[in-house]
């Protein structure tokens, strides 16, 4: 059972290493809406079921994300599992932008969010604004609720495969909060500041993220065939 870890300096380092994690998972939800599709989720490479490799450059931690696109007349279906080193998987549905279902397995353990908001505002810049909220009550003594602003900052371009990539830039704020239901003292909050950069008929190329003076920088390495 993944317990409220607030007692021990191991399983404190757990929550930590968790904490990115479902911070690096909640990333791929920020600009759903909002992101053209040929920049998100290119029909171009996603023509077949792809998994995108992603590489951090501080720790050289790899992350793997499954995609498979299916779009119809009337409508786009995303399925997406995201996973890496710790031991939790991300899941979700995607039906034209909007988050459908969405799940965290932590540890074997398959909790359904509560989707509380998936909306995007019209603020005047490029693409508008883009708000989510999420709840997973995981169990008895933890619960985990995300808040995700995220907005156009500039366009760009960036080099893959030796050619240069035409990128939208997304500034995303991102708050996550752990809390325990019996125990109200028992709450951390953490704060990631982030820009994402999708590029044209590619999808996701990079993105940086700083939390507390903590600065990580994902990579795209490679996109393979699903198998």
């Amino acid at each position: 059972m993944f317990a409220f870890p607030f007692t021990k300096t191991n399983t404190m380092k757990f929550f930590l290493s968790i904490s990115f994690l479902l911070f690096h998972i909640m990333s791929w939800a920020q600009s759903k809406s909002f992101v053209p599709l040929d920049y998100e989720y290119p029909p171009a490479i996603l023509h077949s079921p792809k998994t995108f490799v992603f590489k951090n450059a501080v720790t050289s931690e790899l992350s793997f994300k499954d995609i498979l696109l299916v779009q119809k007349p009337d409508s786009v279906i995303v399925i997406w599992k995201e996973y890496g080193g710790a031991p939790l998987i991300d899941s979700c549905v995607e039906v034209n932008d909007k988050g459908k279902e969405h799940y965290l397995i932590i540890n074997g353990n398959m909790t359904k969010a509560i989707i509380i908001e998936d909306s995007l505002y019209d603020n005047g810049s490029k693409l508008g604004e883009k708000k989510q909220s999420l709840y997973f009550n995981i169990n008895s003594s933890l619960t985990f609720s995300a808040a995700i602003r995220s907005s156009f900052l500039k366009d760009t371009s960036i080099i893959w495969k030796g050619e240069p990539v035409p990128c939208l830039v997304i500034r995303s704020d991102s708050k996550l909060i752990f809390s325990n239901p019996q125990n109200a003292a028992q709450q951390r909050e953490d704060i990631f500041k982030t820009l994402y950069y999708f590029g044209k008929n590619v999808g996701l190329i990079k993105y940086s993220s700083e939390r507390n003076g903590k600065f990580d920088l994902w990579e795209l390495q490679e996109i393979r065939n699903l198998k």
